[in-house]
């Protein structure tokens, strides 16, 4: 892979959420979860109990053609990877948004389905996809099979961010944030060309710097509105108080008043529209990744 770029973002993702309506709103009570009838291992009776009984999600991690995307040439993740990312996403996605978000929030809002898949996708333009979304009900994670419990940071470019991502998209198309957000940027989006508006074959910092001073807190937020809206969340969550200051200190004179001026409006949505406080679900998932080395992930024990 030593002559393959891929794009370490929630970015490299495929997103077809459709847009729903107030009234168009999931009910927490029917399921969309069809149970295999055959014959449960342990993993499946904890994925069952943990999953799809307290939320309604589905976790599939035996390969299967009709849900894998078949552009790609995949290959099935490994079963104590998977346990591994189970109990990963219950402990820092799951319990953290438990720990301060209104009661059922996540059985009605969040998706409903983990799909596993060892390896990455690679495209024919030598990029890599760490995860998609389809529908605002499935999410698919790539690059299982290398999955490093041991490196936070690398937990959360190649997998969490996807997640956050994509749940905020859901939350959005939900009940929609602010027109003013829109205006921010407006005349400053690349849409399409993204990939590389902010790279410079002499010196990638050069136009690295020019993406910071644009107030956009990753490449791929500079596509449109509303992926800069979730890219800000997906960030913002997964970063500590100090290592935000520094990524507003790097964005300078000019960038630091439209990534504050956007996250304000971001936090006020969440904390209005949704009832959770952003600087609260920060701590909840930084404090867990703090005391992610003491956690059993091999466990699937149900008693």
């Amino acid at each position: 892979m030593n002559k393959i770029k891929y794009w370490l973002l929630a970015t490299a993702m495929v997103f077809a959420f459709g847009a729903c309506s107030e009234d168009d709103e999931p009910n927490p009570n029917v399921t969309v979860i069809n149970m295999d009838n055959g014959e449960q291992n342990d993993f499946d009776k904890y994925l069952e109990k943990t999953f799809v009984d307290t939320y309604n999600i589905n976790f599939i991690y035996k390969w299967e053609d009709v849900e894998s995307d078949m552009q790609y040439a995949l290959v099935p993740a490994k079963v104590e990877n998977s346990i591994k990312m189970a109990n990963l996403i219950k402990y820092l996605c799951l319990d953290a948004y438990e720990e301060v978000a209104p009661e059922g929030f996540l059985k009605k809002y969040f998706p409903k389905m983990f799909m596993m898949v060892g390896s990455g996708g690679y495209r024919n333009n030598g990029t890599m996809v760490l995860g998609t979304a389809e529908g605002g009900l499935k999410i698919t994670l790539y690059l299982i099979n290398e999955l490093d419990v041991t490196d936070v940071q690398r937990l959360y470019s190649h997998y969490f961010r996807t997640i956050f991502h994509e749940f905020s998209h859901i939350l959005h198309q939900t009940k929609d944030y602010t027109t003013d957000f829109d205006k921010i940027s407006a005349t400053d989006y690349v849409g399409g060309s993204w990939n590389d508006a902010w790279k410079d074959e002499g010196d990638e910092t050069i136009k690295q710097d020019e993406r910071w001073s644009k107030g956009f807190i990753s490449d791929y937020a500079s596509k449109e509105t509303n992926e800069d809206f979730v890219e800000l969340i997906a960030h913002y969550i997964t970063n500590t108080p100090e290592s935000w200051e520094a990524k507003l200190v790097t964005a300078g004179d000019t960038g630091r008043p439209i990534l504050e001026q956007k996250i304000t409006i971001v936090k006020s949505y969440m904390k209005d529209v949704w009832k959770i406080d952003m600087d609260a679900l920060r701590a909840a998932i930084q404090t867990r990744a703090e005391k992610l080395d003491e956690q059993d992930l091999d466990n699937i024990s149900i008693n």
